[in-house]
């Protein structure tokens, strides 16, 4: 076993071992070669934010550790409803952030999140009143503007945010949960990218008395610039590439970042995680097989979950081997930040032809490798599994930083977890039984043949560059 051998600093060139591996993995398509830089000017032009239309009871983890919709699980059916007039198409979104007890889905009715083209200017200004009147029917408090010094002259909602023309330009105003001390670990990691170069985010706005958040009637709230774009689209290999190199960025422009007073625990118990996940899995077994008039989708878990366990304890497996354990603690000393939440929504494609990343709530100290693994999973899932993809990902990846022999090795145990799976049985028996699961539990079956394919030609290529 060479696993402690080969925990080698990421920012050494690649010996004898990595020559096939680049040979065979990572030599870039003719179309890779001519995939621009992302620009790096300035700030820019903003972000935007999410907020819970309602207060939830505690809250939602990040889309890679809960239920998401944004993996292409089909949504459930329904009705149609009358566009609104800011509504220029309609999409569904993935989690909110709000009560994990609630499906996680945009009504058709707003339009999302990031949207290039505003209808902001094209009408005149509503009157302040029907401004207030608006932002009370959402859910928040004009007041908080006042605590900015702002005045919205033109109010839409988009999802659980509400954009906000003001003399400030457009902002995203956002409810939300975390505390004030969570609010200010976030800025001042945003002053320190700032600092490091790295500007595509979205910087807080301050309040009239200099912080970046305000409270007004027991809520917290926070504003950002808004940012002119479009989702990141995974299927576009130009827009893969801009995110692949823009994560690996950020990932490496956050190192060294030490906060003053408040900071979030750290991710590095990975192990713990996910066995919890496993655990939950058996448990919801336990509890299907207990009913005495078990349902179709019962069935359908039961008839699929001893697989799915079976792949968590491989997954588990590799994540204890030692030279995993290694990196993990030698990562930890000089930490990255990570988003923790890389889903298309939470990645914007700006109008300048840059990455921002938003909605940064999920923001701690961890493995560089969780994020890369979450951001090629969905692209992959995105693509049928095709292994150009992750060719395409490291590549971009590289280009900033190398990955180390046992970051390839965690890389293939955290994409070998069905995340998925866990995902929609979470779904199904924590946050409710829907009979619409059936259709999510047979896409999730008929990707696995494909997704198989991929992990074994994925986990040979790992374990020769282990040799």
């Amino acid at each position: 076993m060479a696993d402690d051998n080969n925990n080698k600093p990421s920012n050494t060139k690649p010996g004898d071992v990595f020559k096939h591996f680049w040979g065979e993995l990572t030599k870039p398509p003719k179309w890779a070669k001519d995939v621009p830089k992302p620009p790096q000017k300035g700030k820019d032009d903003g972000k935007k934010d999410e907020a819970g239309a309602s207060k939830p009871k505690k809250r939602q983890p990040p889309s890679w550790w809960s239920w998401s919709t944004s993996d292409g699980v089909p949504l459930k059916p329904k009705s149609k409803k009358k566009k609104s007039d800011a509504s220029s198409g309609s999409r569904s979104r993935p989690h909110t952030q709000t009560s994990p007890h609630k499906p996680k889905t945009k009504p058709k009715t707003n339009a999302p999140l990031t949207h290039g083209k505003s209808d902001f200017g094209q009408e005149h200004d509503d009157s302040l009143s029907t401004v207030h009147s608006m932002i009370r029917r959402h859910g928040f408090s004009p007041a908080a503007l006042k605590a900015y010094g702002i005045t919205a002259t033109k109010c839409e909602p988009f999802g659980p945010v509400l954009r906000l023309r003001t003399s400030k330009g457009l902002i995203a105003l956002k409810k939300t949960e975390l505390t004030p001390k969570q609010v200010q670990f976030l800025h001042q990691s945003f002053q320190y990218l700032d600092e490091r170069k790295f500007t595509r985010y979205a910087p807080f706005l301050l309040s009239t008395e200099g912080l970046p958040y305000v409270q007004v009637g027991g809520e917290t709230y926070y504003a950002t610039q808004w940012v002119r774009g479009q989702e990141v689209d995974f299927r576009s290999r130009q827009q893969l590439a801009l995110t692949s190199r823009t994560l690996a960025e950020f990932h490496e422009a956050s190192r060294g970042f030490e906060p003053k007073g408040y900071s979030p625990a750290m991710i590095f118990d990975l192990v713990d995680r996910f066995q919890d996940r496993r655990d939950e899995l058996v448990s919801w077994k336990n509890r299907a097989r207990a009913k005495s008039r078990p349902d179709d989708v019962d069935k359908k878990y039961l008839s699929m979950v001893d697989v799915y366990i079976k792949q968590c304890d491989e997954s588990l497996a590799i994540m204890k081997r030692p030279g995993v354990r290694a990196h993990l603690l030698h990562e930890e000393d000089d930490p990255p930040l990570c988003h923790l939440d890389l889903t298309p929504y939470n990645m914007v494609y700006t109008t300048s032809g840059q990455i921002c990343l938003i909605d940064l709530d999920f923001c701690t100290f961890g493995p560089r490798t969780l994020d890369l693994a979450h951001l090629v999973r969905r692209a992959l899932q995105r693509a049928d599994w095709e292994e150009d993809v992750l060719r395409h990902c490291l590549v971009n990846y590289n280009s900033v930083r190398l990955l180390t022999v046992q970051e390839y090795v965690l890389l293939y145990g955290l994409l070998m977890f069905p995340h998925r799976f866990w995902r929609i049985a979470y779904q199904h028996y924590d946050i409710g039984h829907d009979p619409h699961h059936m259709g999510y539990f047979e896409l999730a079956e008929a990707e696995e043949e494909k997704r198989q394919a991929f992990l074994k030609t994925f986990g040979q290529q790992v374990e020769r560059m282990r040799r």
